[in-house]
């Protein structure tokens, strides 16, 4: 029974144990009274952790246990993309594997349960350091300790999931640095940086900048008994040991950086992105909202016991007073990489993060709790000149910030009253007791109220998805995917009209053409804006696609939403295809239609060499489809789209300039909409498309042909098409376009109407389909089988992305590929049969696999060499 009580005890209500179950308690309960799944109607879902972070982790769980070659790569990411850089970004978290046991159903539920317990291991990480340093004892530990998952960096990125294990290991990893240099050896250290680098590369690269600077104020403290260059020496072979054992990680993961991020220059000019003087605010709980998420300033705020001790770090006198001016140096550079420039873009990675500003501020949360834990004892008391700082600061902080309640949106009078009320109790609890349960209690009692009140006002200020909002999107996928591979077990990409999030790919398990990726390669994203679709830095979404380019691109299938589709389910309308509107139903269900593409190609398929000299123009994305189209037939001149006229019908609160296309529309009186009709009058059954610039700005802009809005996403700066009918021959048409509030001129760019002449375009497809490639083997990074090319049809063309590590094998032997269109992979040949072999490998992670493996092996049989022979120096 005592060893049971033990364990008890060391499970549940040890000081570190408490580190951890604090938080866990704290945010669950806020999570039950949010009504989140499983304790309501509601879900932790919220900006990219339901629109991008959910869908990663459904793909986890396929990858293991039903592809493991989606590792690598997949084509259910915006017609296909490497994977190894993906998961070294978003999913090489341990904790992911509790989503084995989840189902695309039930995944909000599990998605809670690991970002508490994510949350809860950062507390007992935390308060593994201060006792392992002795810094603090008994429960004094988690007094400070719960600071740290419930620092304001931690409740306001609960949502980024990948990256709280990294910030989480961090006190690990400085306990492991700090064995290193009490003479206990490296081993620990490149461990748990090893564990640092792989859960997250990025978080890593801010916490190696952070080691640069800890390092060598830790080597100031004379409690340190190493010599100072040994344990320098120490530290960078540990570090290079852990860099080559996570080389087969992060190497491909920077050949796939080069290809997309890094391509986009930062301004490394000497100036401030905000106003230092802000971050004081920052101290107030609830300092954080959605215009924060955006644009704001660093999220380090911790309770009132960690500011106030860290007079007490600065006033002991044991501390010598270049440590100390060291200490100081580290918060200055850490706070200034919040605001001046270049060190934020050097602790960002060379590049300014979109939304999610200061993204490395835990680490100051850190160090200041590290000094406060290093400098308070339980028998401290700020002394008079301490007390006279503390008053006149909070109150002159609170004073100042009530005269800023108009102009920051995240500042309310309530916070304000917390903040002044924690700060004033914690000061009164620390002069009124000298040390014993009664102090250490009301400590806790008032941090954990502090802790607890920024919580909850920090993530109220956030909106979440309604689980029946999730289940109406996730539902209707997984239906029509389901369906989908029932009727056909061949392979093709499914075009989408309904559509939850841009990686429903990975949720739903199709091939699909839309991708949400911070890692997304630059071509693709230009590959996207030739074919006239959304695409952006890290985006890319196949909403308006045409009859020739769903063909070319082996969109078998096109999901279609229906007039079901309504209340809670309304937003998974993203794109209008009437073209589709007669072809065949092969499945159907509760708000969607699954209807066939009967032109579509096979992804490999015989073409005309003239394809490797198809023009392009990033302004008219329907002449590339043409261009490509008869290119592909061997006749790039063929007249393939013709521009059809469009007339001003009637002005309403509006003027326009004496043209259409490059016009300008401007409003007569700003306060009141403004509409212009335009009128035309199909002379064909064709499909005819819009064509509308990227500077035709379409925020506060409602589009509608004949009364019907069109639905078209705004995420675009540069030229899409808009499908608008088909089968409306000599049927006059009235397309009206209104100028909402906000919206008071609008520069008509490139606004052209354009028609296939889908005859014409339905031969040279029929032509395309004569010499498809005969699959006999594919999964996920390969794909394998034979096809016959001809005379006029040499080029083996595919809809597969052209990347940096494609190898194409023809009767055996390898062959240099080629790229259309500056986007497409293609083998030219010989007329005749051949065996082909498509297979992905990322550049450099075969490399990067043998360099790590061999450091692998390096280490563990230098282990065991030296543990041998300390067994044998230990018998003589």
């Amino acid at each position: 029974m005592k060893k049971l009580g033990k364990i008890c005890k060391q499970t549940f209500i040890s000081p570190i144990a408490l580190s951890f179950w604090i938080p866990v308690i704290i945010m669950t309960a806020y999570f039950a009274g949010r009504h989140m799944a499983p304790f309501g109607s509601s879900t932790i879902l919220t900006v990219d952790l339901g629109q991008q972070y959910l869908d990663y982790f459904v793909q986890f769980k396929h990858t293991l246990l039903s592809d493991p070659s989606s590792f690598i790569y997949s084509f259910s990411s915006g017609l296909g993309g490497d994977m190894v850089s993906e998961w070294s970004y978003y999913l090489m978290s341990p904790f992911n594997l509790i989503f084995l046991l989840a189902s695309p159903k039930t995944i909000p539920v599990w998605i809670l349960l690991v970002t508490v317990l994510k949350i809860g291991f950062a507390g007992f990480s935390m308060a593994w350091l201060i006792q392992k340093m002795g810094w603090l004892s008994n429960y004094w530990i988690p007094l400070f300790a719960i600071n740290y998952p419930l620092s304001a960096w931690f409740i306001a990125n609960d949502l980024n999931l990948l990256w709280l294990d990294t910030a989480a290991i961090l006190p690990l990893l400085i306990w492991s640095l700090e064995r290193l240099l009490a003479g206990k050896g490296w081993t620990l250290f490149a461990t748990f940086l090893t564990a640092t680098i792989i859960t997250n590369y990025y978080i890593a690269w801010m916490i190696a900048l952070f080691l640069c600077l800890y390092l060598p104020w830790r080597l100031l403290d004379t409690t340190i008994v190493v010599r100072r260059l040994q344990a320098i020496a120490q530290a960078a072979k540990a570090a290079a040991i852990s860099v080559l054992l996570t080389m087969w990680l992060w190497l491909p993961t920077y050949v796939q950086l080069r290809l997309g991020k890094t391509t986009h220059n930062s301004s490394w000019s000497l100036h401030f992105d905000n106003n230092p003087i802000f971050l004081l605010l920052k101290l107030v709980p609830g300092s954080f909202d959605f215009d924060q998420m955006q644009t704001g300033q660093a999220n380090f705020l911790v309770a009132p016991i960690i500011i106030l001790s860290l007079w007490a770090y600065f006033a002991k006198r044991q501390t010598k007073i270049f440590e100390k001016i060291f200490a100081l140096v580290i918060i200055a550079i850490l706070f200034l990489a919040t605001c001046f420039a270049p060190l934020t873009l050097l602790f960002h990675g060379g590049q300014y993060p979109v939304w999610y500003p200061a993204r490395f501020s835990f680490i100051i949360s850190f160090f200041f709790i590290l000094l406060a834990a290093k400098g308070f004892t339980p028998d401290w008391q700020p002394g008079l000149i301490a007390r006279t700082v503390f008053l006149l600061a909070v109150l002159a902080l609170t004073v100042w910030a009530s005269s800023q309640l108009l102009k920051v949106t995240y500042l309310d009078k309530l916070a304000l009253l917390v903040f002044l009320f924690f700060y004033l109790a914690t000061v009164l609890v620390l002069i009124t007791f000298q040390m014993g349960p009664a102090k250490l209690i009301l400590l806790t009692l008032t941090t954990a109220g502090f802790l607890t009140i920024n919580v909850a006002k920090t993530l109220n200020h956030l909106s979440y998805l309604t689980n029946a909002s999730y289940q109406a999107g996730s539902s209707r996928l997984l239906a029509a995917s389901s369906a989908a591979k029932q009727n056909d077990r061949s392979w093709y990409r499914i075009s989408q009209g309904m559509s939850r999030t841009y990686n429903d790919g990975f949720l739903a398990g199709f091939k699909a053409g839309s991708h949400f990726s911070s890692l997304l390669p630059a071509q693709s994203s230009s590959l996207f804006q030739n074919l006239g679709q959304v695409s952006g830095d890290s985006r890319i979404a196949y909403l308006d696609g045409t009859t020739v380019s769903d063909s070319l691109l082996a969109f078998k299938y096109y999901l279609q939403p229906t007039n079901a589709l309504s209340g809670q389910s309304s937003y998974l309308r993203q794109s209008n295809r009437p073209d589709y509107d007669q072809a065949k139903i092969v499945a159907s269900g509760n708000g969607w239609n699954l209807r066939q593409n009967s032109t579509a190609l096979a992804p490999v398929y015989a073409a005309s060499d003239k394809a490797l000299q198809s023009p392009y123009s990033v302004r008219y994305p329907l002449g590339n489809q043409k261009y490509l189209l008869g290119s592909l037939v061997g006749n790039p001149s063929q007249d393939l789209l013709y521009q059809a006229p469009l007339q001003v019908g009637a002005l309403d609160n509006l003027t326009i300039s004496n043209r259409i296309t490059g016009g300008t529309i401007q409003k007569v009186n700003k306060k009141q909409n403004g509409t212009v009709a335009f009128t035309f009058t199909p002379t064909t059954n064709d499909s005819y498309y819009l064509n509308i610039g990227g500077a035709l700005d379409l925020n506060q802009v409602d589009i509608r042909l004949n009364g019907e809005k069109l639905t078209q996403s705004t995420a675009f700066q540069h030229t899409i098409d808009l499908n608008l009918l088909r089968n409306q021959a000599n049927k006059e048409q009235i397309l009206t376009v209104t100028l909402k509030n906000g919206a008071n001129s609008r520069y008509l760019d490139d606004f052209t109407l354009y028609y296939f002449d889908e005859k014409a375009v339905n031969q040279d497809l029929a032509k395309l389909q004569q010499h498809p490639l005969k699959i006999t083997q594919s999964n996920s990074r390969r794909i394998s089988g034979t096809i016959t090319t001809t005379a006029d049809q040499s080029l083996i063309m595919t809809s597969i992305p052209a990347a940096p590590g494609w190898q194409a094998k023809l009767d055996g032997k390898v062959v240099t590929t080629k790229t259309v269109m500056k986007g497409f992979l293609a083998v030219q040949t010989k007329p005749g049969m051949h065996h082909l072999t498509l297979t992905y490998t990322p550049p450099f992670f075969l490399l990067g696999v043998i360099v790590s493996a061999f450091t692998a092996t390096f280490a563990l049989l230098r282990h065991f060499f030296n543990k041998n022979r300390t067994g044998v120096l230990r018998q003589r």
